[in-house]
């Protein structure tokens, strides 16, 4: 731990605010919403993984690997098109994520965002995907976050999370609905 820089507790409660401003709104419909979005995507990752005789974390890695600059229906196309044998028209970095990924499950991914959301698939109700549009919600003022700022900002959501009774991967996706104004 020593290694890991430590957190501002004054910006994990910066993110906090911010992201509760997209939950002032919420109704049983966008929790029931969120709480099954994972669900959901585990299904295509067992399709996936059923379709190339491999684990359910190996066919969540393959999903999470065409992820990076897709929408999420096209990233279901491509990671079905991968388990059938046929082309992929995605970045390369995809491609090669998605073939170590396919041996090696969640090691084969590189990234935080990736890795998280593999893992939220596979099951892992603490994962916490932050992506452009959790960016967004936080408020921070770029598209990636930093190591730090991806940390900040999980532990900001694992708070909001406790606060409302929610598993931490529910409450990403309940964000994630509520700033993007929809799942898909």
């Amino acid at each position: 731990m020593s290694k890991r820089a430590k957190l501002d507790r004054n910006r994990v409660r910066k993110y906090r605010r911010a992201m509760a401003r997209y939950l002032v709104d919420v109704s049983a419909a966008d929790i029931e919403e969120a709480a099954s979005w994972y669900g959901e995507a585990r299904l295509v990752a067992l399709d996936v993984a059923n379709r190339m005789g491999v684990s359910l974390d190996c066919g969540a890695s393959i999903v999470s690997a065409f992820s990076p600059r897709e929408r999420w229906s096209r990233n279901i196309t491509l990671a079905i098109d991968f388990a059938e044998g046929r082309p992929t028209a995605c970045l390369g970095n995809s491609r090669r994520s998605a073939e170590r990924a396919r041996v090696q499950g969640f090691d084969a991914l590189k990234g935080d965002k990736v890795n998280a959301f593999a893992r939220a698939i596979a099951g892992d109700s603490e994962a916490v995907v932050v992506d452009v549009w959790m960016c967004r919600a936080a408020g921070l003022d770029r598209d990636a976050p930093t190591v730090v700022q991806y940390r900040e900002v999980t532990s900001a959501v694992r708070s909001l999370a406790r606060q409302w009774g929610l598993d931490p991967a529910t409450m990403q996706a309940l964000i994630w609905i509520k700033v993007r104004g929809g799942a898909l």
